[in-house]
């Protein structure tokens, strides 16, 4: 009887109601916090300005029939001098944001109204089912108990749990590029299943016009492609990194072609896409946010554009101040691997520090024991090994651009931490008893 209630199958469905109870408690919080009715769309929560109202703003427009655009007179905010005039006053055409989850909201909006839970009910539905896709991969990467710990560890890390509440793009981005993966994890499982690949390439370019931040993720994927399939099948890997290559950029043409049209630029990021790394580095120490990786430039202003731009002048930044720049990358690595950052406040630095210790040092070990480096005859172990590669990308762009000041920035590999800290704990307590018995002798 027991081992029937302890079945696989059981403990996942329990994990999966925690992680939903947990989401749906932090709204009733986030609610109560910010006294919010239900029947109030919940932009009381966000500061004039902020992300937040732009996508409600935005998908608002979607509904009304007035395109992709914002309008100022509800957002307060001064417009980038780019965007471009709908016609409709005060309401402009915008390419700041990708498209995807401002038409996931309108969706929602026209079909149920605007109230907040519109929105956050589907989201703790996405944030649950994201559990769910890190137990399939884990499963896919190492075993079932492995899946169900990293499941579990994922359900409880709260910072994404609190983010479930918000109107932010992060809970469907994350849950579009688990899915990506689980369909990558698959095609190379079998041997480059085309299938797989035309899936993976369109659940990535979804992702992409969800956050546009994994735009660069094919230039690593194509190397990972290479080593486990360039000795084995040299025409088969060729066909398929061309068309996951083209499925991708195929998901992500509708919408270059309208910034064409309305912006003429064919182009999925905003038109100005040099300002976060312009912003995180040209202008320091006012940005980034943080007096971690400040560093006091000397009296001459070091914000003034060139004629060329941001880009100009982010380029010119790099080649006149290489050491000031390598000096900001690494500063940039420590943070993003680190646990806080100096401006949340004490309960939120508390509660994150707590759940880090629990997670990341044992993803740091798991990252060692897995061995994702060694496999007979390919090298790589291969679900291990893309795992690997999705986070050694945001590192390296994180690295190199920004980081935020809530680290927000690295919630999108917190599930793939939670799969190596699940064998992290897995390989420790494994081997403990038998290195106790050792001892004993």
């Amino acid at each position: 009887m027991l081992k029937k209630i302890l079945s696989e199958k059981n403990i996942l469905i329990f994990i999966l109601f925690v992680a939903v109870f947990l989401r749906f408690s932090s709204l009733a919080v986030f609610m109560y916090k910010n006294d919010i009715a239900i029947s109030e769309n919940g932009l009381s929560a966000y500061p004039i300005g902020d992300d937040s109202q732009i996508y409600y703003n935005t998908a608002k427009n979607l509904v009304e029939g007035k395109g992709y655009s914002i309008t100022t007179t509800e957002i307060y905010q001064e417009l980038p001098v780019f965007f471009k005039s709908t016609g409709i006053p005060d309401t402009y055409f915008q390419n700041f944001y990708p498209p995807v989850y401002s038409v996931f909201l309108s969706i929602l909006y026209r079909i149920f109204g605007t109230s907040i839970l519109v929105y956050a009910i589907p989201q703790i539905i996405l944030g649950s089912a994201t559990c769910y896709l890190v137990y399939v991969i884990a499963r896919s990467a190492f075993s079932s108990k492995i899946g169900l710990l990293a499941c579990f560890l994922l359900a409880i890390y709260h910072p994404l749990i609190w983010w479930t509440s918000y109107i932010r793009a992060e809970t469907l981005f994350i849950f579009l590029l688990l899915l990506a993966i689980v369909f990558l994890t698959k095609a190379v499982r079998k041997n480059l299943d085309l299938k797989y690949i035309i899936f993976s390439g369109i659940a990535l370019g979804m992702s992409c016009l969800c956050r546009t931040v994994v735009m660069y993720l094919p230039v690593f994927v194509v190397p990972y492609f290479a080593i486990l399939f360039f000795k084995k099948d040299k025409k088969r890997l060729f066909l398929s990194t061309a068309v996951f290559l083209l499925a991708f950029c195929i998901t992500l043409a509708p919408w270059s072609y309208r910034n064409h049209n309305i912006f003429k630029t064919y182009s999925v990021t905003s038109s100005d896409a040099w300002a976060t790394f312009y912003g995180c580095n040209v202008m320091s120490p006012d940005l980034p946010f943080f007096d971690l990786y400040e560093i006091k430039f000397p009296d001459e202003k070091t914000d003034i554009l060139l004629p060329g731009g941001e880009k100009a002048a982010s380029i010119a930044f790099v080649k006149d101040r290489p050491l000031t720049y390598a000096k900001l990358c690494l500063k940039r690595f420590i943070t993003f691997w680190g646990p806080i950052t100096k401006k949340p406040s004490l309960i939120k630095k508390v509660a994150d520090t707590f759940i880090y210790i629990i997670v990341f040092p044992m993803a740091f070990y798991g990252f060692y024991k897995s061995k994702w480096w060694v496999n007979a005859g390919a090298g790589l172990r291969p679900a291990p090994a893309l795992l690997i590669t999705v986070i050694l990308y945001y590192t390296i762009l994180h690295s190199a651009v920004g980081v935020d000041d809530a680290l927000i920035y690295r919630y999108p590999i917190i599930p793939l931490i939670c799969i190596f800290s699940a064998y992290g704990y897995y390989a420790y307590f494994r081997s403990y008893p038998s290195n106790s018995t050792k001892g004993n002798v």
